[in-house]
C-alpha cells in the first residue's frame, strides 16, 4: 500500500471544529446563524438543534431557509450526521453541547440526573467515564461528517483540576468541562458588555488563568475579536484565524 503524505504547511482553514461558550443570551446562536449565512455562499449548510435547547428563534430573520434539524435522541443525532455527510454538507452549527450531554443522561437514566452512588452503586464511577467518552465521541462524529463545525455552550464556574481553584468553562460537569476542549481546533469565549450605544461583544481564544481556550494553529490570536452588532461576526473571527496561519511575507 502506498501512503500519501499530508502537507504540514497548512495555510487555509478548510476544516474547522470550533466551540464558543459564553453567557445565556450573549449572542452565541446568532453568531452560529452568521456562520451559516457566510458558509451558504460556498456550499450546503445545516443547523442541528439538540432537543431541550430549542433557542433557534433568533435565526428567523437571517433568511437561512429549511436547513434546520432537531435531534431528540443520540440515535437521531447520528442519523442526521450521516445524512449531512451523504449530502456533502459544508458547514454545520450544533446547539448545544450541554444539551447533547442531557440527551445522554436521559438515554441512561430516563431523566436528567447525574450518576449517583446511592442509586447506581459502584457503577456510578464507570457511568461518569462512559458519559464523558460518549460526549467527546459526538464531537468527533460531527467533525468527521462535516468540514466546518461550530458548537456552542453556555458557560459556568468549574473546578480547575490543575490549580484546585475555580475557572470559567463550558457548562459541563467535572473534568469534561476542560477535557472537551481537546476535541476542538478552537475553543473561545464570548463576552457581552452593555454600553450606552448598544452591546459590545468580543470573542477571545487566548487561554488565561481563569478561562479555558484553545487554538490549534502555529501563531495564536491573542487579541480580542470585536463582533459587529448585526452581521459579519463570523467573518471577523474567520479573518483573524486565517491571518494567524498565513505565512509572513519574505523579508518581514
Amino acid at each position: 500500500m502506498t501512503h500519501t503524505p499530508f502537507d504540514l504547511n497548512k495555510t487555509s482553514l478548510d476544516t474547522i471544529a470550533l466551540l464558543l461558550y459564553g453567557p445565556y443570551g450573549g449572542g452565541k446562536t446568532h453568531l452560529q446563524g452568521d456562520f451559516l449565512r457566510w458558509a451558504s455562499t460556498k456550499g450546503p449548510v445545516a443547523f442541528l438543534n439538540i432537543h431541550g435547547e430549542d433557542g433557534f428563534a433568533s435565526l428567523g430573520s437571517m433568511n437561512l431557509g429549511a436547513i434546520g434539524y432537531t435531534a431528540h435522541t443520540t440515535e437521531e443525532y447520528e442519523e442526521i450526521l450521516g445524512q449531512l455527510k451523504a449530502q456533502k454538507c459544508l458547514a454545520l452549527a450544533v446547539d448545544s453541547l450541554p444539551a447533547y450531554y442531557e440527551l445522554l443522561l436521559i438515554q441512561k437514566y430516563g431523566k436528567i440526573r447525574y450518576p449517583d452512588p446511592k442509586l447506581d452503586g459502584e457503577a456510578a464511577k464507570n457511568h461518569w467515564g462512559q458519559l464523558n467518552l460518549a460526549t467527546k465521541n459526538a464531537i468527533l462524529l460531527s467533525r468527521v461528517a462535516v468540514p466546518l463545525v461550530f458548537w456552542v455552550a453556555p458557560w459556568d464556574s468549574s473546578d480547575d483540576v490543575v490549580t484546585g481553584g475555580k475557572g470559567v468553562t463550558p457548562n459541563l460537569p467535572g473534568k469534561l468541562a476542560q477535557e472537551c476542549a481537546g476535541r476542538f481546533d478552537f475553543v473561545g469565549r464570548l463576552t457581552a458588555e452593555a454600553l450606552a450605544t448598544g452591546v459590545q461583544r468580543t470573542v477571545s481564544f487566548a487561554p488565561t488563568a481563569r478561562y479555558i481556550g484553545r487554538q490549534r494553529i502555529a501563531h495564536p490570536v491573542n487579541q480580542n475579536i470585536r463582533i459587529p452588532e448585526t452581521k459579519g461576526g463570523w467573518e471577523a473571527i474567520y479573518t483573524a484565524l486565517q491571518a494567524a496561519i498565513t505565512p509572513p511575507k519574505k523579508g518581514t
